[in-house]
């Protein structure tokens, strides 16, 4: 592993989080093209919308670790698909009660780093990610 330098501010691209600001806004679902409740996403985009901040993250940890690789990590892998990489997307890891899929990770021996966005967009959110947000403590 090269020297550590200093972590960069995550930067969150103004243009992707307006169009997803547009998306959440309009009444309309656009796998559908139905109405749907104002301020909302539908299962695919909750699921989607924080990719965008994932990969700023990763990129960040990527430069603090002297520019390291991103890859994406592979189905339920225990492993990192090569070492010394940081890994966006589905990261599985396994923790004292049960495995759990974290959205980056940097694990080069074991998890180092992880980083898990969790989208309180709506009430029903809120209950359903409660209970894996006081899990990732």
């Amino acid at each position: 592993m090269a020297a550590l330098n200093r972590i960069s501010p995550i930067i969150i691209d103004k243009e992707i989080l307006k169009d997803w600001g547009t998306r959440w806004l309009s009444g309309i679902d656009e796998e559908t093209k139905e109405e749907k409740a104002i301020e909302s996403f539908n299962r695919k985009q909750s699921v989607n919308f924080a990719s965008f901040i994932d990969l700023a993250f990763g990129n960040s940890i990527s430069k603090m670790l002297g520019g390291i690789q991103i890859i994406t990590p592979s189905n339920n892998s225990l492993l990192p698909a090569e070492s010394d990489v940081v890994e966006v997307g589905s990261v599985r890891i396994v923790g004292g009660v049960r495995p759990q899929n974290f959205d980056a990770a940097y694990r080069p021996d074991g998890p180092r780093i992880v980083f898990d966005s969790k989208t309180l967009n709506e009430e029903k959110s809120i209950g359903k990610n409660w209970q894996n947000m006081i899990n990732d403590k």
